[in-house]
């Protein structure tokens, strides 16, 4: 009797799968106590029989009466060469992951904190710990792997991947199939696992998979699964992963990996219905390096002490600096004296203008006499945006060459002759901004926040143009994307975001199409308002949203009749926003979110965090509240003994400053007044200089003169920024600085 198989038809249902095309389905007979299946694979009858239950011996008899083989279990006989050849899989997956395997002692070590505990899991207790659950009724394993963009959850999966394939033989544990959403955002899951298994060069086909997976013998992992939505939301991703999580129930491990605002246990366990009480769910919260190891990590690339103190305001903790997709480009050597010259102020930001200067001077002499380094500068930055709308359009992460020496057309500029155009092509399809595509003659961004920052400039320019580009009016605007958007609007001048804001809220207005143009638009509308100049005439209306971001210090401004889905407000000041007649579904939001007193109730409020603390939700009406009335101000109300700012001076002009500082999406801001650029809302305040002074008594900025746009000037990054905002009574340094804070309140309020 197969007692672990539910019976004899799902025995046979599974091997029906690896029978050929075209042939009668398997048969299955009792001979003398054994069960005897026949099936055609290969073109030829096969005959198995099964000894003892399936955890005895199953005997292979080939056709033609060669020499049967014998298997200890069914599990076994589905690895072996007949079937699923598990060893050629892990050879193959080996060749194509050898980048991986070859960089495992130069790899930057990234751990994730485990859900509901203090634990922290590297790349190999995670590897030790997705082992087949022990359960005797059939149950799965799921693992959420979460994280901000540029974090390395990809690297981690590839790591885990490549790590269970070398030492597969000896180890024996599940293999991994890594599946990436490669930029689809309507798309079926079956599709993308067919190509990463014909990316392995694979027999094993789409629908074999869900079978090896059930019977643990490899792991599934879905690689940027909040990026799998369809024009009406998410619906279909979730139902598509309630399909799956049918399909493998046995012995089967699931990842999924995706950004932290989008998959979380509580939203997870909620969404995917098909999930039992046998099963078991976990999520794992990557976390940037440690400030030291980082910089240890940089040293081994032959960074010096002088090096690393010239970058120090980089290396904050939990700063983006510190995500491993920067710390690969800072570990190159040619970085290092940009860095000490560059104010650019945030690292994204730095890093698109330090490739950039870095291609603009590797077009050869011929196009360096042809073109000046401004016209090169800007045919760089007007190609990538191009093809990264290219790629948006079509909701894919590569393009082919052919496509790109199409755009090279599109923004070279228009008198070039035919010989400098065609360098141009032949440069453009090797610049490093772009690396090799698994499809031959394809490219992709070298890693999606570029493309994030490119597709935001791009969205920027055109709808201030009053065009609404496709991606706009047909994809969903994830919150990694909106993250990029934010950043580059409060870098940008004022001005060229007062005429996108403008030329956004005129068009949301008299949108009729019945896409999602207006909905996106609504969202960009709310991301780009921190960058707004404040007052009464400031406002939004009448917009519908899916996903929404702010980041950031909003300005004064109203929202009314608005409906959004979902808010994250992580890290954000929203206290001089006025909301009228809105609606909030989700409202996303962390320890040192600030809103004003006119926020509506929302649905629920996600407060994200880690470990003990992850995934906190509220959907009682009574917490929700308790949490609102807690972070209208700076500190709840009635506890100010034991907390730094009194009641009385939370509003405080100074109190405001230093907040608005430590909210600012740049790193490096203007030491003295400069009333032209996206700091001038707080470094033209007069009593900016008196926030100054208490930071430097506390050892809590740094100040350097560096360049930024063809200008020298003075520059500060202020330390510690979330925990000044945080203001733990605990923590002596900030304790101390609030303390000569409220002092110069007072004795500035006390009569001379």
């Amino acid at each position: 009797m197969i007692d672990s198989i539910d019976s004899t038809s799902r025995l046979c249902d599974e091997l029906a799968v690896f029978s050929d095309l075209g042939t009668d389905p398997p048969r299955a007979m009792r001979h003398g106590g054994r069960l005897i299946v026949l099936m055609i694979r290969g073109g030829d009858e096969l005959r198995l029989e099964f000894l003892n239950g399936p955890d005895g011996k199953v005997i292979e008899h080939p056709p033609n009466g060669a020499g049967s083989r014998s298997h200890a279990s069914y599990k076994a006989l589905l690895a072996s060469e007949t079937f699923s050849d598990l060893r050629l899989w892990a050879d193959h997956q080996k060749t194509v992951l050898r980048d991986a395997l070859t960089g495992v002692d130069d790899r930057i070590h990234v751990e994730g904190v485990l859900s509901g505990t203090a634990d922290t899991l590297d790349i190999d207790a995670l590897n030790a710990r997705l082992l087949p659950t022990d359960c005797n009724a059939p149950s799965i394993r799921i693992m959420l792997i979460d994280g901000p963009a540029g974090i390395g959850k990809t690297k981690f999966i590839e790591f885990l991947a490549a790590s269970r394939a070398s030492r597969f033989l000896a180890s024996r544990r599940p293999l991994v199939l890594h599946v990436q959403s490669r930029g689809r955002v309507l798309t079926f899951l079956q599709d993308l696992i067919a190509f990463s298994l014909q990316r392995l060069r694979l027999t094993v086909t789409f629908d074999q998979l869900p079978v090896l997976v059930r019977h643990g013998l490899v792991t599934l992992a879905i690689d940027g699964f909040d990026e799998l939505g369809d024009p009406n939301g998410y619906d279909l991703a979730w139902g598509q992963v309630n399909e799956i999580v049918t399909q493998i129930r046995g012995k089967g491990t699931l990842i999924l990996a995706g950004r932290e605002t989008f998959i979380g246990r509580e939203r997870v366990s909620r969404k995917i219905t098909s999930l039992g009480q046998h099963d078991l769910l976990e999520a794992l919260s990557l976390q940037p390096p440690d400030p030291n190891h980082a910089k240890d990590w940089l040293r081994a690339r032959h960074w010096s002490d002088d090096d690393i103190a010239s970058a120090d305001a980089l290396f904050d903790r939990g700063s983006y600096a510190l995500r491993p997709f920067f710390l690969v480009q800072l570990a190159d050597r040619e970085v290092v004296s940009t860095i000490r010259e560059s104010a650019a102020g945030h690292p994204l930001a730095f890093l698109v203008e330090m490739m950039t200067e870095r291609e603009v001077g590797k077009f050869g002499a011929a196009l360096d006499r042809r073109l000046s380094i401004e016209q090169r500068r800007n045919f760089l930055r007007s190609l990538f945006r191009e093809i990264a709308r290219h790629m948006a359009d079509d909701q894919t992460e590569a393009i082919d060459e052919v496509s790109i020496a199409w755009l090279v057309e599109f923004a070279a500029p228009q008198d070039l002759d035919p010989e400098s155009l065609a360098v141009l092509k032949n440069r453009s399809a090797v610049v490093a901004f772009l690396e090799n595509d698994d499809a031959p003659r394809y490219r992709r961004f070298a890693h999606t926040q570029l493309f994030n920052y490119f597709l935001a400039e791009l969205a920027i320019d055109a709808v201030s143009n009053d065009e609404i580009p496709k991606f706009i009016r047909r994809n969903i605007l994830g919150a990694d994307f909106l993250a990029a958007f934010s950043d580059l609007a409060a870098m940008s001048e004022p001005q060229r975001i007062h005429e996108f804001f403008q030329a956004a809220s005129r068009t949301a207005r008299t949108y009729l199409s019945v896409d999602r143009g207006a909905r996106n638009l609504g969202a960009l509308l709310l991301t780009v308002l921190p960058a707004m100049n404040g007052g009464p005439d400031l406002r939004i209306e009448g917009i519908e949203t899916d996903e929404s971001l702010i980041q950031g210090t909003a300005p004064e401004a109203a929202i009314s009749n608005a409906a959004i889905n979902q808010l994250d407000v992580q890290g954000a000041d929203l206290r001089a926003v006025t909301f009228e007649n809105c609606w909030i579904g989700t409202l996303i939001v962390d320890e040192v979110t600030r809103v004003s007193p006119s926020c509506p109730v929302p649905d629920r409020i996600r407060h994200q965090g880690v470990g003990a603390k992850d995934d906190l939700v509220f959907v009682a009406p009574q917490a929700i509240n308790d949490w609102l009335g807690g972070h209208e101000r700076i500190q709840p109300a009635g506890q100010n003994e034991t907390h730094l700012v009194p009641g009385d001076l939370r509003d405080d002009e100074l109190v405001m400053l230093l907040e608005r500082a430590c909210r600012s999406r740049a790193y490096w801001i203007p030491r003295d007044r400069n009333n032209d650029g996206p700091f001038a809302k707080f470094v033209s305040n007069p009593r900016w200089g008196e926030v100054l002074d208490l930071l430097r008594e506390h050892d809590l900025v740094r100040e350097a003169r560096l360049s930024s746009s063809g200008r020298t000037n003075m520059f500060v990054h202020v330390r510690r920024r979330t925990d000044i905002l945080t203001a733990d009574p605990e923590d002596p340094q900030i304790r101390n600085l609030y303390s000569s804070l409220v002092q110069k309140i007072r004795g500035h309020d006390r009569p001379a």
